[in-house]
């Protein structure tokens, strides 16, 4: 049986606090509303990054990310 291969691209927003975390998702585009979905949360509990900074101090910040999926089913 041969396996099958699921792949998608998600286009995303993300709002990174002065502390590293991200504060807030937006879709920009998919390729499946549930690769979006899982994109949203994973950002939510685990992305980190080093904020962006004014003067040297921490800000918050816009940026756009793109996620790609590969599952095999």
């Amino acid at each position: 049986m041969a396996r099958q291969e699921i792949e998608g691209v998600v286009v995303v927003r993300v709002l990174i606090g002065a502390d590293g975390r991200v504060k807030a998702v937006e879709q920009v585009s998919t390729t499946d509303p549930a690769f979006f979905e899982a994109t949203k949360r994973q950002a939510l509990r685990a992305w980190r990054f080093r904020p962006a900074t004014r003067d040297g101090v921490a800000v918050e910040s816009w940026r756009t990310m793109r996620v790609k999926f590969e599952m095999q089913a």
